[in-house]
């Protein structure tokens, strides 16, 4: 499955519309990105301070983000499960 694939499943999953959901997957993956080169002593983001990062990036509202997140790891789990035969 390639990014356009994930982002156009996510986008019928959630409900929000794909252009959305690909500025979200934007600012997700700078604040991934941040995140990764940041020394934080161990911590971790957690999703309340992820959907606060790419809200205050993109100004899209956090229930949307929230939503497209969920979204993604839904449709990355049974992508991964398809690939693995998980469950079949």
């Amino acid at each position: 499955m390639n990014k356009t694939e994930v982002i156009t499943k996510v986008s019928e999953k959630s409900g929000i519309p794909a252009a959305t959901c690909k500025d979200i997957f934007k600012a997700f993956e700078k604040q991934c990105g941040d995140s990764l080169l940041k020394k934080t002593n161990g911590a971790k983001n957690n999703r309340a301070e992820i959907v606060k990062g790419i809200f205050q990036k993109t100004t899209i509202p956090s229930a949307d983000c929230k939503k497209v997140l969920t979204a993604f790891e839904e449709v990355c789990g049974h992508a991964l499960a398809d690939k693995l035969k998980f469950w079949k």
